[in-house]
């Protein structure tokens, strides 16, 4: 059971690097544990998305009501569509007794950990990254939906992001899913 101020945590990483993988994997082991925060958005369900599960689904007016209330703890307008994150959906992890998980880029981190942590929480960050960049380059073309000049612009923006790893109170690097689970699990529920 964790405190009553939540120990939040944020992993990061460049696109390529295994944060789904990673977060399935971990999720599977510790569900009683952890949760990840569920984003909440304006945008039209997809096909095959679940509410609850993928997002929370909102009319723009609701996710304005949200603002309005100071529920939301982050957000921004990204393709004409709101997308963020509530107190309410923080309070239902913590409620649970687990841990929240947010699963964010780095942009995302670096403005989130202040925001929660100007209200009071704790928060640990963990950068995922490649072994190197070649296994990058051929875990992202291995996605089979990469083309070559797309895939040089990925690898560039990862490249990018990576640069923000010392922001980070902790960088893993993702070799085996195993190993990363377990240096993931140690941090996490270790309270260090």
């Amino acid at each position: 059971m964790i405190q009553t101020t939540p120990h939040i945590l944020i992993l990061s990483g460049p696109s390529g690097v295994g944060k789904t993988t990673v977060w399935e994997a971990l999720h599977a082991k510790h569900a009683d544990q952890l949760e990840k925060i569920i984003t909440t958005t304006t945008r039209a369900k997809r096909e095959g998305e679940v509410e609850g599960k993928h997002y929370y689904f909102l009319a723009r007016e609701e996710f304005q009501s949200r603002i309005d209330s100071d529920d939301m703890i982050e957000y921004a307008l990204v393709h004409g569509n709101y997308y963020g994150s509530t107190f309410q959906e923080l309070s239902r992890i913590v409620e649970l007794g687990k841990y929240p998980l947010y699963i964010v880029d780095p942009q995302g981190m670096v403005h989130l950990k202040p925001l929660l942590q100007h209200r009071g929480y704790t928060v640990q960050t963990f950068f995922l990254l490649p072994p190197s960049i070649e296994e990058l380059r051929a875990r992202l073309s291995g996605r089979g939906t990469e083309q070559s000049d797309h895939l040089e612009l990925r690898l560039a923006n990862a490249l990018t992001e990576m640069e923000e790893q010392d922001f980070y109170d902790h960088k893993i690097i993702n070799t085996t899913l195993e190993e990363t689970l377990e240096t993931l699990a140690q941090v996490v529920f270790s309270g260090n």
